[in-house]
């Protein structure tokens, strides 16, 4: 439906004055069913605005300045990772989530280059969709168990680079953690989720996050793949203080 800009102001005031724990979200897909699929899995958590034609999503876009975008590649054109660009350019702020009936490991890895905050696929399940939003909102990244090794093998491999460009002074920030946070960080470092840490270490799935909030808080870092990006290249003389 198209919605002229002055009802999209509106709208958008609104939503700016509204709790920012509560971003508004368009949901953007030619597919009236999966629109319907994604709005109930967020439920209420979530205000939410949808649209199915490319020309309402970047009058959306531009109009609202939404939190979040949950994208189906096939409205946008051109589609999968080439997308992203010019929709951060309507809203900078807006945190892009691609959704696809076919993903792959190459078109994910290039869209998270670009700027999206999470690749998936269309049919995911809707209390997962509703977790990957809130972990979104909270500043991490989306995408599939299986993409996150080539994603910090490219970043390892970036990072490198610009090393190698610019020397710069050793980060010595993993010497901060006790001996039980750095074995939980270097875990996170090799793509373990906290189920397979806490049995690695014999510990709680509770123990685990709690050790995770103070790690982040050290540190500096707002979400896993930052951190297990920091640990991969970080300094090998890491303390071992006792926790």
């Amino acid at each position: 439906m198209l919605l002229a800009f002055t009802a999209l102001y509106a709208m958008s005031q609104s939503e700016k004055r509204g709790p920012s724990s509560r971003p508004l979200v368009i949901i953007a897909s030619p597919n009236p069913e999966l629109r319907s699929r994604w709005k109930r899995g967020l439920g209420a958590a979530f205000p939410v605005h949808e649209v199915g034609r490319q020309a309402d999503l970047e009058r959306a876009m531009s109009g609202l300045a939404p939190g979040i975008l949950l994208l189906d590649v096939s409205l946008s054109r051109p589609g999968g990772a080439a997308a992203v660009p010019a929709l951060r350019q309507l809203s900078p702020s807006t945190r892009i989530v691609l959704l696809t009936a076919l993903p792959n490991d190459q078109e994910g890895l290039l869209a998270l280059k670009a700027g999206a905050r999470g690749y998936c696929h269309e049919a995911i399940a809707p209390f997962l969709l509703k977790k990957a939003l809130e972990a979104i909102q909270k500043g991490e990244i989306w995408v599939g168990r299986m993409l996150v090794p080539r994603l910090l093998e490219e970043l390892t491999s970036l990072t490198k680079r610009r090393r190698k460009a610019s020397p710069a002074e050793p980060d010595n920030r993993l010497e901060c953690l006790t001996r039980r946070e750095l074995e939980v960080a270097r875990l996170i470092g090799g793509g373990a989720n906290n189920k397979e840490i806490a049995t690695r270490l014999t510990i709680s799935d509770r123990t685990v996050k709690a050790h995770i909030t103070t790690i982040f808080h050290k540190l500096g870092f707002s979400d896993r793949l930052r951190l297990a990006l920091f640990v991969v290249n970080g300094s090998q003389s890491a303390g071992t203080h006792e926790s």
